[in-house]
């Protein structure tokens, strides 16, 4: 496969994966736009809450685990319990900016200060998304996504995430790609992801070099109930 076509599937699956996933917000982001627009996608944001929820419902179905997530970290919010008025009250305390999406089904942070985000959290975030169930108004979704990072960054900030997820929910589901500053940093495409599936909780974290952008980790914590 030429290195073209792969970054075409790549790019494609990325693509696939945040709407499915009710990451749309990231989509429309800075680096998010031209990957719609290489791909030849339209704009997501056309499609209803209550259809972004089924998509979210039908990838947590399709990939859950068999267990129970023994703690659901999720950089300080609590899934399926807090509403978007709790949302707006941490923006405010934090200081972070957001904007309603979807008829306030989804929110979107930029900028976000390292000491909003909990333990884990090293640096500034630059999107933070998260979505809430059009039904029960709870919140189900969220990613976060830091742009342009060198392999140092990039790699210390991975496992500064992954040695606090393996403290509350133990070894990960799946691990891909060596997580090192030389591994990731050494071309176009390298990509390293830790992965976790329970029956009521996901959590993925993934570095991945873009070409010419540096460097992208991304964290995704998701509610895997109905």
């Amino acid at each position: 496969m030429t290195r073209k076509k792969s970054l075409r599937v790549l790019l494609y699956s990325a693509s696939a994966l945040a709407v499915c996933t009710l990451l749309i917000g990231a989509l429309h982001t800075p680096m998010g736009r031209p990957l719609l627009a290489r791909l030849g996608v339209g704009c997501p944001v056309q499609a209803s809450p209550e259809d972004v929820e089924r998509a979210r419902l039908g990838s947590a179905r399709a990939t859950s685990g068999v267990e129970p997530s023994p703690a659901q970290p999720a950089l300080g919010f609590v899934l399926d319990k807090m509403t978007p008025d709790d949302v707006k009250a941490w923006a405010a305390r934090e200081h972070v900016s957001c904007e309603e999406q979807r008829g306030g089904t989804v929110l979107t942070c930029t900028q976000v200060p390292e000491g909003a985000l909990g333990e884990s959290a090293s640096g500034v975030t630059d999107e933070l998304v998260l979505a809430f169930s059009p039904k029960s108004n709870r919140l189900v979704n969220i990613a976060t996504t830091q742009y342009g990072l060198d392999g140092n960054a990039a790699a210390s900030r991975m496992e500064r995430v992954v040695a606090s997820l393996e403290e509350k929910l133990g070894k990960p589901t799946r691990e891909a790609g060596p997580r090192s500053a030389s591994y990731l940093a050494a071309a176009p495409l390298r990509t390293a992801l830790v992965r976790y599936r329970f029956s009521d909780y996901q959590a993925d974290v993934t570095a991945t070099n873009v070409a010419g952008k540096g460097l992208m980790l991304r964290e995704h914590y998701m509610s895997a109930r109905d």
